[in-house]
């Protein structure tokens, strides 16, 4: 093995160990922002839901459900 190739694998080594951590967390950090995004988009496109009853008293007002 050259050792040019081998200093290069040991400093590809060493940066890949170094720079992990960061990458895991802006992947986990991209992913959950696709996650929101995504949901807000379906909850978007759900057609509006029936109010509550009007007539129905409120959990504030003492009501029960």
């Amino acid at each position: 093995m050259d050792y040019d190739v081998a200093g290069f694998t040991l400093a590809f080594a060493a940066a890949a160990r170094s720079f992990a951590p960061d990458v895991w967390f802006l992947v986990r950090r991209l992913l959950g922002a696709g996650v929101r995004l995504g949901a807000q988009a379906l909850v978007e496109q759900q057609p509006p839901s029936p109010a509550a009853q009007p007539d129905a008293a409120s959990l504030d007002e003492g009501g029960r459900r």
